[in-house]
């Protein structure tokens, strides 16, 4: 009987110590789950700014070149050209002796002896297709078209404008002096093979004023 009681004893005492192992490794697992089951908090670092991006080479040649003067686009004479078209147009004219032997007698001007550096062929053309139909003549015109007179301009010539136009061309406006005062003619001015010629004619305005016109104005 004695036996039973301290086997019974033992036996208590031997579970009364399994509890508080087991509860002690409990708490301990516990503890060690809660600190391992927590992540650890992060900080982001912040993403640095991109740096403003610099300017690129051809915004600063365009910055640069502001206040510079533009070329001159092409097809669109420049001044010097459009002074040498001036030029070769008024040298339709010629400036003679009312009397080659009295100089006292004053002088007039008159078509020019030489055209051919001053007109293309297309006008020649046309001039001497006219002048041999006999349109200049008394039945017709009956005065020079270049002059738009008889007896010639009694002063030299003036030109009233003159401007480039598209293509490369130079419009010249020329006055031409005489009683009673001729319209004025517009000589339309083109750069061949490093000359200035007349492309086109006009003896003052309207659909005839071109010599190129069926019946052009005298």
């Amino acid at each position: 009987m004695q036996t039973n009681r301290t086997a019974a004893r033992t036996a208590r005492q031997l579970a009364f110590t399994l509890g508080v192992m087991l509860l002690a490794g409990c708490g301990s697992g516990a503890a060690t789950l809660g600190s391992g089951s927590a992540p650890a908090a992060t900080t982001a670092s912040p993403t640095p700014s991109q740096p403003a991006a610099a300017p690129s080479s051809a915004a600063t040649s365009a910055a640069t070149a502001t206040g510079t003067p533009p070329a001159t686009p092409a097809g669109t004479s420049t001044s010097g050209e459009v002074t040498a078209a001036v030029q070769s147009a008024l040298g339709l004219f010629e400036k003679v002796p009312r009397n080659p032997k009295d100089t006292s007698a004053g002088y007039v001007w008159l078509p020019a002896s030489e055209t051919a550096g001053h007109l293309s062929p297309e006008v020649t053309a046309r001039l001497d297709a006219l002048r041999s139909s006999g349109y200049f003549g008394a039945s017709v015109c009956a005065e020079d078209y270049l002059t738009g007179t008889q007896n010639g301009l009694t002063a030299a010539p003036t030109v009233i404008s003159a401007h480039g136009g598209t293509g490369g061309t130079v419009t010249v406006l020329i006055r031409r002096p005489a009683t009673p005062r001729p319209p004025d003619l517009t000589v339309v001015m083109a750069l061949r093979n490093g000359h200035w010629l007349a492309n086109d004619l006009a003896s003052g305005d309207g659909p005839s004023a071109s010599i190129f016109a069926s019946k052009p104005h005298c």
